[in-house]
């Protein structure tokens, strides 16, 4: 079985001269907040709260994965912006240690950080002590070829969830985890042995259902409403979903047609670009992206086609920088999803490898987002 982590390995003997910047970090003069998304200083020190927060709390599988995401956004941040500060190497060391411990999984996922994973990774890999460069590889081996292959990544973050769940075996949030896994993996591959699976986990009277997050909350009571009236499912399918449906008609929680989720305006702000921060080689600046999307889609209805690939291309370049610098940012997925449809427009080589990358972008690393979903069923 799995090792349940008692405490993040940040305090591992390795990363101490890490933790001794702490004291005098806390002196620093905090960032305006529309620059706390971008700044080393101001992300490590949320990390070194989450670390705090979840001692307080004995460290729950929750507070476990909010601290992994403090840790990848301390890390982009440093790799972004300060990739010769002494701190890179030690932030990129915890990186891999929780990736390690949490089976980072990129579907289930939610920071959008694989590309610091496979750095973190492959730093630690070549240039970490011998402890940190068996766990780098091992963490390549297994995650890198995820990338190339929608039914091993969906395999793999089943695989991943369920190491957590026998890792976290009393924490609902963990069994939770195991039903966004298997939406996803449903998503990702229609196979419909995910399906089956979402249902039956949803089955368990462990798994607080109203702690699934959206949009998979939805996707599951969909799953199962579907299940009832349609003959593609199976008997066993159809026994899970009237388990569901009875569970929800009587727990008041579950009752909800709709919920509304909202994060406070501050901190929208400071995970949201600002309308002044510019990005790619050609410095376009998020209303610039969208104002170049307009112009470009224009000259393609007029029939430019291959001419603009080397416009869409920049435009490409944009989204990809400011995916990696706000991969919070709520406006991000839409602006992925118009410059991939633009990118698929121009059809040449260069434009519909980007299209595909953007879509794979959406799909794993986004999948939560509305046009994840809109690409999963299209």
């Amino acid at each position: 079985m799995i090792r349940r982590i008692s405490k993040p390995l940040h305090l591992r003997p390795a990363a101490a001269g890490f933790l001794a910047v702490l004291s005098a970090l806390a002196t620093v003069p905090a960032s305006a907040p529309a620059a706390i998304e971008t700044d080393p200083v101001a992300l490590y020190q949320t990390m070194r709260k989450a670390y705090d927060d979840g001692n307080t709390k004995g460290w729950p599988f929750q507070s476990e994965v909010y601290y992994q995401s403090t840790v990848l956004d301390a890390g982009r941040a440093y790799s972004l912006f300060r990739p010769a500060d002494p701190q890179y190497a030690d932030v990129a060391a915890l990186t891999v240690d929780v990736a390690t411990q949490l089976h980072y999984d990129p579907l289930t996922n939610d920071d959008a950080a694989l590309w610091y994973v496979l750095e973190a990774a492959n730093f630690e890999a070549s240039s970490g002590d011998d402890a940190h460069v068996a766990e780098a590889h091992a963490l390549l081996e297994r995650v890198q070829p995820l990338c190339d292959d929608p039914k091993l990544m969906a395999r793999q973050a089943e695989a991943d969830a369920l190491a957590n769940a026998q890792a976290f075996h009393h924490d609902g949030d963990a069994q939770v985890q195991l039903i966004v896994a298997d939406i996803r993996a449903f998503n990702l591959t229609r196979d419909p042995q995910y399906r089956s699976d979402v249902l039956l986990h949803a089955t368990d009277p462990a798994t607080p259902l109203e702690r699934v997050p959206d949009p998979e909350y939805g996707e599951m009571f969909a799953l199962a409403a579907n299940a009832l009236g349609d003959p593609g499912f199976s008997d066993a399918d159809r026994a899970a979903a009237t388990a569901i449906r009875y569970r929800r008609d009587h727990t008041p929680e579950l009752r909800a047609i709709a919920r509304v989720s909202a994060i406070p305006h501050e901190l929208k702000m400071t995970r949201t670009a600002p309308a002044d921060e510019y990005f790619g080689s050609k410095k376009y600046s998020p209303i610039g992206v969208h104002n170049e999307l307009v112009r470009i889609n224009k000259y393609l209805d007029a029939g430019w086609g291959y001419r603009m690939e080397p416009d869409a291309l920049e435009v490409d370049s944009a989204v990809e920088d400011w995916q990696k610098q706000y991969p919070h940012d709520p406006t991000l997925p839409a602006a992925l999803f118009a410059s991939m449809q633009l990118l698929a427009r121009v059809e040449t080589p260069g434009a519909k490898l980007a299209a595909e990358r953007l879509k794979t972008l959406l799909l794993v690393q986004y999948a939560g987002s509305r046009q994840a979903a809109d690409l999963a069923s299209s």
